[in-house]
């Protein structure tokens, strides 16, 4: 249960990721500078991702020191896509509800009742023997995709 729990505490940073300009109406400042999409939006995902590895390096440190590489793997897979399913939501809905909401749900579905399918984390021996990480990993790809599409709306190109 530590792992759900830390990586519901942030939850708050990781929501105004992608929405923050429209949020603070500062597009045109933000916006304005050089590469905003290949300098600012991978900067805003690895600081999300420098999160999400912060607040669960104590977990990832209990896994590695136990030799339980395979839950590392679902560890590293959560941590790269919950920033990624932040921002992507973000930049479409210019609005952090939208992660918030499903984020609470999925994370209380998947991780905290133990439900395979939405447990993102790999906090269950049977997803991760399931190969649920791997999924998400997918989904992770794609979600980062959907930022840049998002995020290249906002700019107007």
């Amino acid at each position: 249960m530590l792992l759900p729990l830390a990586w519901l505490w942030p939850v708050l940073i990781w929501s105004s990721m992608g929405a923050r300009e429209v949020q603070n109406r500062t597009e045109e400042l933000v916006f304005a500078n050089p590469h905003p999409l290949r300098r600012q939006l991978p900067a805003t995902w690895l600081g999300g991702l420098i999160v999400a590895l912060l607040t669960g390096s104590g977990v990832a440190l209990r896994l590695v020191l136990t030799g339980n590489w395979s839950a590392l793997l679902a560890w590293g897979v959560g941590a790269l896509f919950i920033p990624s399913l932040a921002l992507a939501l973000g930049a479409w809905t210019g609005s952090g509800k939208a992660f918030e909401g499903l984020y609470a749900a999925i994370w209380y579905i998947g991780p905290v009742n133990h439900l395979a399918a939405l447990d993102f984390m790999g906090v269950t021996a049977k997803s991760v023997a399931a190969g649920v990480p791997f999924y998400y990993l997918g989904l992770t790809v794609i979600l980062l995709g959907l930022a840049v599409m998002g995020r290249k709306w906002q700019l107007g190109r």
